[in-house]
């Protein structure tokens, strides 16, 4: 009886060591990376496996790209041990960037009732909510900030709703908040030097821009900004070098091609000035309403209104369904000639063309408010 007795013992004892050294091998070739030959490992390990074990496999599956199976390990795992957190939150990511924003609010919220006091989880489902587009999304980042004031993602995303907003003082207050304790924040910097551009404070833009350049963030993006902010600061020779970058990296660009032309121009050198501006009329051709659309509004920004007027004009012959031309042409000639009615009647011509235009939106409600206040001033000239 002993001797079968020990014998019981000797091979449960024998099992058990075995399954506990097939786990730790599987733990080690997932560490080393070797998802595919770990995960074999855990289903074979033993006869029933656990929700840690299918916990380890949805991990391998998810570290090899399968993310299907990764969710269906985890769900698995769940199903056994409602208890397993990590599981659950590693399962309503991967319900996000499956797109599954239903499940993956609804496993949020649920943590989020356990764990207060954490802010990712906030911050998680204020992402979910804006794919859902749920606009309380602002309430749980702002939640985030309570908990933990520096978070670094929440306080970009909240300022990038208040940037889509046009609240640029909150952008800035936010902004600085996140530099305060992360001044390498490169999508913080590009944010604010956005924000600053948006306000024409291109001074403030500038320094951000150069920040970026600084901790080697290149980018066609924000040579092309950068170029422009020193444009605009007359600062030619810096502008012409910024606008070649963006020729370096991104041939033919044809903004850049116009504007290191003009910032030559600028400091009388001529002949290289030609050959940009030369290949830059030659990229017009796709399409010759934009290469005119841009080249007037580059313009209108200088106040070189009657030359803009007549860019205005050969756009529009191009293509009459150019609303932005046509509303800053209607600009243009509000700012050049003193004549009220002949102010009034192309504000009138592009209200009258693009009311249906939903696109054209904005631009119509500055041209109704700004035509407005023209009859009111032709009314009182009157009297």
């Amino acid at each position: 009886m002993n001797r079968i007795f020990f014998s019981i013992v000797f091979l449960y004892l024998f099992k058990a060591e075995a399954q506990t050294s097939a786990f730790q091998l599987a733990d080690s070739l997932f560490a080393m990376g070797n998802y595919q030959k770990a995960i074999e490992l855990y289903q074979k390990s033993t006869p029933k496996i656990s929700a840690a074990t299918y916990q380890k496999i949805a991990q391998a599956y998810q570290a090899t790209g399968n993310l299907s199976l990764a969710i269906r390990n985890y769900e698995e795992a769940i199903q056994q041990n409602q208890e397993l957190v990590v599981a659950k939150s590693r399962l309503a990511k991967l319900y996000y960037q499956n797109s599954k924003y239903q499940l993956s609010d609804s496993l949020f919220r649920e943590l989020i009732q356990h764990y207060p006091e954490n802010p990712d989880f906030y911050y998680r489902l204020a992402l979910v909510k804006e794919k859902l587009k749920d606009t309380t999304a602002i309430q749980d980042f702002k939640k985030v900030l309570e908990i933990d004031e520096h978070h670094q993602k929440a306080l970009y995303e909240l300022a990038k709703v208040h940037y889509e907003k046009k609240n640029h003082v909150e952008v800035e207050n936010l902004g600085e908040k996140a530099l305060s304790s992360y001044p390498e924040n490169t999508g913080i910097l590009s944010l604010l030097a956005q924000n600053a551009l948006a306000q024409r404070n291109y001074y403030l833009a500038k320094s951000r821009f150069e920040q970026l350049l600084q901790l080697n963030k290149k980018s066609v993006f924000i040579h092309l900004n950068l170029g422009y902010c020193y444009f605009n600061l007359k600062e030619y020779e810096k502008a012409a070098q910024q606008f070649k970058e963006v020729i370096q990296l991104e041939n033919n660009h044809q903004l850049a091609g116009l504007f290191a032309g003009k910032s030559l121009l600028m400091l009388e050198r001529y002949q290289e000035a030609e050959s940009f501006l030369r290949v830059a009329v030659v990229l017009a051709d796709q399409p010759l309403d934009d290469y005119y659309t841009s080249f007037a509004l580059s313009l209108q920004k200088q106040k070189k209104f009657k030359q803009a007027i007549d860019n205005f004009k050969i756009a529009l012959e191009e293509s009459p369904k150019n609303y932005r031309a046509q509303y800053e042409l209607a600009v243009c000639v509000d700012n050049y000639y003193k004549d009220v009615q002949a102010k009034i009647n192309y504000y009138q011509l592009f209200i009258n063309k693009f009311k249906k235009e939903h696109k054209a939106k904005y631009y119509l409600f500055l041209a109704k408010e700004r035509l407005s206040d023209l009859k009111e001033q032709q009314h009182l000239a009157k009297k």
